[in-house]
C-alpha cells in the first residue's frame, strides 16, 4: 500500500483523527496522547485482526502487527493522521512511509504476578503454591516461568487487562502475569487478588515494554513537528536499543525474548530512563538485561522450552549494545556475565510486594 502522491500539510485542514484500539486501555493511552496536544483532535477507534479473532493463543502468533496493521494501513490511507500504541505490540520494523512521532516518558516497566489468596506461597521462588496454574500471554513469560518455577503450569490467557483480572478472581487461574504500566494507567482494582512486582532486572519485559508511542505519516511535516514536544529522547534511545537486539534475534513482539535497558547510578543503582543515554552519565553507565530462548545452531529458530538471561553494561548504551548484540548472533548461550541465580547473593531480588495504586 501506498501513500497517495497529492498529501501535503495544506491538504489537510481539519482537526488530526488520532486513533485507537477500542479497549479501555487503548483509549485511556489515546486521551493521554490528545491531552498533551497542542491543538484539539478527534478520536477514531479502530477494530484490529488482535480484537476480531480472541481464540488463537498470542504465544502462537507469527504475523507481525497483530495488533496494529489494521490501524497502520488507515494510517496510510489518510483517513487517520496520528496513532497511539503501546510500543510493545509494533513490529521491529515499521511500514514503509511511516515514522514515530513520539514516544511518551515510560512508565514502570515491570511485569506484575497477581496472585489469588489461597494460592500464595511467598517461600518459592515466584509466590505461587506449586503446581498453580499462571495465566501468561507470552511465548517469553511462559518460558521465564519454566525457569523460575518449573512446577507451575502456564495456560494461555486471552481478553483486555479487566477482563484478565476477573479470571483470576473467579478461580479460572491461580495467577496471572500483566503489565504493571496497564494496570496502573487503568487505576484498577485488583482486590482481593495479591499483587507482586517481578524485577526487570531478572524478569525482563517486552522490548519497549510500558512506552506510548504516536506514529505517523513520515512526510506530514506539519503532524512531525505537532508531536514533537511530546517525545521524551531517553525513552527513544533505550527502547530504540531494546528493539534493534529483538531485530538481531529474528523475533517479532510474540517471540521468547525480552529486554530491559536503563542508565545507572555510580553506586551501581538503577537510574531509569536517565537523561542521556547514549553518553551513559558522568556518573553511570548503561545496562541491558536480556532474556532469550537460545538459538538452534542450524537456524531452526529458538528452543522455546529454555530461558537464559545476561546483562551487559558499558559506559555508553553503544559498548553495553554491541555485547548485547553479539551474545545474541552467537545463540544466546551464556558465558559471558550472567545474570545471577536468584538466592541470597543476588543483588536482585526476582519479586516483591507492588505498590497498591488502586
Amino acid at each position: 500500500m501506498t501513500v497517495p502522491p497529492d498529501r501535503t500539510p495544506s491538504a489537510v485542514p481539519r482537526a488530526p483523527i488520532v486513533a485507537s484500539r477500542g479497549s479501555a486501555l487503548a483509549r485511556e493511552q489515546a486521551r493521554r496522547v490528545r491531552d498533551a496536544l497542542a491543538v484539539t483532535s478527534d478520536l477514531s477507534i479502530v477494530r484490529t485482526a488482535g480484537d476480531r479473532d480472541g481464540r488463537v493463543p498470542l504465544s502462537e502468533q507469527t504475523g507481525a502487527g497483530f495488533f496494529t496493521r489494521d490501524i497502520e494501513e488507515q494510517l496510510l490511507e489518510g483517513s487517520v493522521d496520528l496513532a497511539v500504541h503501546s510500543l510493545k505490540d509494533l513490529p521491529v520494523e515499521l511500514a514503509p512511509g511511516l515514522v514515530f512521532g513520539a514516544h511518551l516518558e515510560r512508565d514502570h516497566p515491570s511485569d506484575i504476578l497477581l496472585v489469588r489468596p489461597d494460592a500464595v506461597d511467598a517461600g518459592r521462588p515466584l509466590p505461587v503454591k506449586a503446581g498453580g496454574r499462571v495465566g501468561a500471554s507470552s511465548a517469553r513469560r511462559q518460558a521465564l516461568l519454566g525457569r523460575y518455577a518449573p512446577d507451575l503450569v502456564p495456560a494461555d490467557i486471552r481478553g483486555n487487562v479487566p477482563t484478565r483480572v476477573d479470571k483470576a478472581r473467579r478461580g479460572d487461574f491461580d495467577a496471572i502475569l500483566l503489565s504493571r504500566a496497564g494496570v496502573e494507567r487503568l487505576q484498577l482494582d485488583t482486590t482481593p487478588l495479591e499483587v507482586f512486582e517481578l524485577d526487570p532486572r531478572t524478569w525482563p519485559g517486552a522490548p519497549g515494554q510500558a512506552t506510548i508511542v504516536v506514529e505517523t505519516r513520515s512526510d506530514a511535516t506539519h503532524l512531525l513537528e505537532l508531536l514533537g514536544p511530546l517525545n521524551h529522547a531517553a525513552t527513544q534511545e533505550l527502547t530504540a536499543a531494546e528493539r534493534d537486539l529483538l531485530l538481531a534475534y529474528g523475533g517479532g513482539c510474540h517471540a521468547p525474548f525480552g529486554a530491559y535497558a536503563c542508565t545507572t547510578t555510580g553506586d551501581g543503582t538503577t537510574a531509569g530512563d536517565g537523561t542521556s543515554a547514549g553518553g551513559g552519565t558522568s556518573a553511570g553507565g548503561v545496562e541491558i538485561h536480556v532474556c532469550a530462548a537460545p538459538l538452534h545452531r542450524e537456524g531452526a529458530g529458538p528452543r522455546a522450552h529454555l530461558m537464559e538471561l545476561c546483562t551487559f553494561s558499558g559506559e555508553t548504551l553503544a559498548t553495553a549494545l554491541a555485547a548485547a548484540r553479539a551474545w545474541i548472533h552467537a545463540g544466546c548461550t551464556n558465558g559471558a556475565d550472567s545474570t545471577p541465580d536468584i538466592g541470597k547473593d543476588n543483588p536482585w531480588p526476582l519479586w516483591q510486594p507492588a505498590p497498591a495504586w488502586s
